[in-house]
């Protein structure tokens, strides 16, 4: 499902206009329409209804009232509640408020509440639209309050005190059961935790011209189910284990050795045919009793319990024979193994997946990226891209967007950011997943989530699809745990069973 940025939306609103010759009158009319439709088919059995609409001085104040029209049309009883006198209001929007007057539909102004024992059967918020971010003051959070004490809240385009690019939220936001978007879901609609107050998304056609691969920007996507149906493939009916992937592990240390088992395991969950996990020698007991599937590659560690510079040939001698290597996973933060890894990814030129301990080499030093193989996946989590790009992860959070691009000037590959929810970025595309949940965040889960990717790489798919695929399965594992076990309950070990079974799902 295509989702559109904040300036997508402006754009695709302009070019409409200026190109097209289709006027705002007709664009905010059909908003209205679309949105008195949707009321009218979702409740229309329920029987007579009483809709109070709140509006703002802007745009998204316009299509309420065009809804107003629309809705007594329909034969509804109507209140408009405007926020501001019509002396206040913007062009567009006078225009529909003039009509409401011509139509003689009640409209009260002002910020104060209405009385105690007014009762609406649906409240719809039309007071901030698309371009809001920051807070709301006092006035306006009073009528928050009261929309939110509503059985049933309506959000025109997105609610009020959402951040329509990155899912942040204001002090205080509208709750909605349903958010009826235009033209195409905001990307803020998807992202957490502004996803869970929209309520059930509601996209509608108005009128757009057929232009939004045209838009400048980032083309951006929700991957749902669909995608990965038309994406994952059966096996071929006489594949052996020789071409279903090999997969090569640089992962564990003392203390960490379940993030070379999991990452190994789900790797081979996922369909690989072969991997190799290269342990630190004193350690190998550990790991030849835990990967019972998977070799081992003796790295000497000197009882040091970590891998150092000195394994660099031995690791180097299998690059050859596998088709991916994983470096990263629980690896810990020692100098001898930041020094390794630097070595190893200036040199080997295959695909690489590369998280955890594996990133802190680029910390600050994005140029990095640029001297070694451009065929890499990257998976960090909010504070690990954070220490990449070198700033606070509240900065981030908030300039989400903008900060994935810039990022993606300096490098060239894949990038999965493991947020709420995940999403990846490559070339001009980013997706968001539309799986997974808060029990996910559980020691183990995202070296998991490493050797799916590497998995579906090694078995022919693209850094892009694999990495996708994996964001999405790994979601969908998630999901179905939290459900038969709970989201506290659930371990990373979990997912490995459950990931090998929701293949199932796309073998047909």
């Amino acid at each position: 499902m295509r989702l559109l940025t904040q300036n997508q939306a402006r754009e695709l609103d302009k070019l409409s206009t200026s190109d097209y010759n289709i006027s705002d009158d007709s664009l905010m009319d059909m908003a209205g329409k679309k949105t008195a439709d949707f009321i009218h088919s979702k409740f229309k059995e329920i029987g007579t209804q009483t809709i109070a609409i709140v509006c703002g001085k802007g745009n998204n104040g316009g299509d309420g009232f065009a809804t107003a029209l629309h809705l007594d049309q329909l034969n509804y009883r109507v209140v408009i509640f405007s926020l501001f006198d019509s002396q206040f209001i913007s062009k567009s929007n006078k225009s529909f408020h003039d009509r409401c007057l011509k139509k003689e539909i009640n409209i009260c102004y002002g910020f104060d509440l209405p009385s105690k024992n007014t009762h609406f059967d649906i409240v719809v918020d039309a007071i901030l639209g698309i371009g809001f971010s920051g807070e709301l003051n006092n006035q306006l959070i009073q009528w928050v309050e009261w929309i939110n004490n509503n059985k049933t809240v309506i959000s025109i385009d997105v609610p009020t005190g959402l951040n329509s690019d990155t899912g942040t939220i204001a002090n205080q936001i509208i709750k909605a059961n349903y958010t009826v978007t235009m033209g195409k879901a905001k990307i803020g609609m998807v992202m957490q935790p502004g996803k869970s107050f929209c309520g059930e998304n509601q996209p509608v056609d108005i009128g757009f011209p057929k232009i939004i691969d045209k838009l400048s920007g980032r083309k951006w996507y929700q991957v749902t189910d669909n995608y990965i149906q038309d994406t994952v493939k059966p096996l071929n009916s006489d594949t052996h284990k020789y071409q279903q992937g090999k997969v090569l592990l640089l992962a564990g240390s003392v203390g960490m050795t379940g993030a070379a088992y999991l990452s190994t395991m789900a790797a081979l969950r996922s369909g690989a045919g072969l991997t190799i996990t290269c342990a630190p020698a004193s350690l190998n007991a550990i790991y030849e009793e835990k990967i019972t599937e998977g070799m081992t590659l003796l790295c000497e560690d000197q009882n040091r319990g970590h891998f150092s510079k000195d394994n660099y040939d031995v690791i180097m001698d299998h690059v050859e024979w596998c088709d991916v290597i994983v470096i990263g996973p629980g690896l810990g933060a020692y100098d001898d193994v930041i020094i390794l890894i630097e070595k190893l990814v200036k040199n080997i030129n295959k695909p690489m997946v590369i998280d955890a301990d594996g990133l802190r080499l680029f910390y600050n030093n994005l140029r990095l990226f640029q001297e070694i193989n451009p065929n890499i996946v990257i998976t960090p989590h909010l504070g690990e891209l954070s220490n990449l790009i070198g700033i606070k992860p509240e900065k981030l959070r908030n300039n989400l967007l903008v900060e994935v691009d810039k990022f993606m000037n300096f490098y060239s590959g894949v990038l999965m950011a493991k947020f709420s929810p995940s999403l990846v970025a490559y070339n001009s595309k980013g997706y968001v997943n539309s799986t997974g949940n808060p029990g996910l965040a559980t020691a183990g889960s995202g070296d998991v989530l490493t050797g799916i990717i590497a998995s579906l790489i090694a078995q022919g798919y693209t850094l892009e699809d694999s990495t996708i695929i994996a964001m999405f399965i790994h979601g969908k594992a998630g999901d179905q745990l939290a459900r038969s076990i709970s989201q506290h309950g659930m371990i990373a070990s979990d997912l490995l069973y459950k990931i090998g079974r929701l293949f199932s799902d796309y073998e047909l």
